[in-house]
């Protein structure tokens, strides 16, 4: 999940807890608009896509985190300063 939908659901978490909303959704689901909810979820749930690294992706991390371990890399600000590896 990218940093700012991570960032998007801890506030929405802060502003009325998982708890709260999962008694109003259950609420919901048993009024009579429950059919109604339940079509609006699927279709947000089918909008959502799994996260998943492809093969690519993980050689790319674990060659960066080799790097890493191995002195390669540069600090935040030799970085900034323009230096190059």
């Amino acid at each position: 999940m990218d940093q700012a939908r991570e960032k998007e659901l801890k506030s929405a978490e802060e502003i009325v807890p998982l708890d709260q909303i999962v008694e109003k959704v259950k609420v919901i689901v048993q009024g009579s608009h429950g059919a109604l909810f339940g079509k609006v979820v699927d279709s947000f749930f089918e909008l959502s896509e799994p996260e998943y690294f492809s093969p690519e992706d993980l050689a790319d991390i674990e060659e960066g985190l080799a790097d890493i371990r191995e002195g390669r890399c540069l600090t935040l600000e030799e970085y900034r300063s323009g230096k190059r590896l």
